[in-house]
This record gives C-alpha cells, sequence and structure tokens, in this order.
C-alpha cells in the first residue's frame, strides 16, 4: 500500500484474541475493520456506532421487587439466596451466563 502510515492501539490479550476469532469467522480482520471503522468516521464524521450510558429504569432494589412480585404471582417465591443473586446481577457481579449456570444447576 502506497503512502500508509503505523497505528499501534492498546487492548488485552485477552480481547484482541477474541476479536480475531470472531472476524476471521467473518471473513476479515482486524486490520481491515480498523480501516473500516477509521472510513466510516471520515464519511459520517462521527463515531460510527452508539455510545451512551445505560441508565437504568428501576432500581436495583425496584427491579428485584418486580421480580419477585412476577414470579409470587406464578407461585414461586423467592428466597434470600435468589435475591441475593439477582442483586449480583443488577450490580454487574455476575454473568448472566453464570446466574444461569447456578439456576440450573439447583433444578437438576
Amino acid at each position: 500500500m502506497a503512502n500508509t502510515s503505523l497505528l499501534q492501539v492498546r487492548t488485552s490479550s485477552e480481547d484482541k484474541e477474541k476479536a480475531s476469532e470472531i472476524l476471521e469467522k467473518l471473513g476479515t480482520n482486524l486490520s481491515a475493520v480498523v480501516n473500516m471503522m477509521i472510513k466510516q468516521i471520515i464519511l459520517t464524521e462521527s463515531i460510527p456506532f452508539e455510545v451512551k450510558i445505560n441508565h437504568s429504569a428501576y432500581s436495583a432494589a425496584e427491579a428485584i421487587r418486580e421480580v419477585e412480585a412476577t414470579m409470587a404471582f406464578e407461585g414461586m417465591d423467592l428466597n434470600g439466596e435468589d435475591i441475593r443473586m439477582l442483586r449480583a446481577y443488577k450490580n454487574g457481579e455476575i454473568s448472566g451466563d453464570e446466574l444461569r449456570s447456578r439456576i440450573l444447576s439447583e433444578v437438576r
């Protein structure tokens, strides 16, 4: 390529590897995607994806009370451990996948 410039980006090795694997499945690579993004920044004069802070419509306590009420309506009362897991999920202390695994292990 004529008249190119080197761009270095710092990211975690884990993120780089995961992104590379996904992009390989899509038939491309990190370098091509970064170049696409740069072109989109130039074309749109903006960041080519939405950047925002998501604020929950509910507080953690309100969201948990809503789940608790819904479960009680279905005759499935939540115990203290269930509520602790919901709080941990709402606070980002546990992933949805981890929470799902815990629930499924209790069912089995």
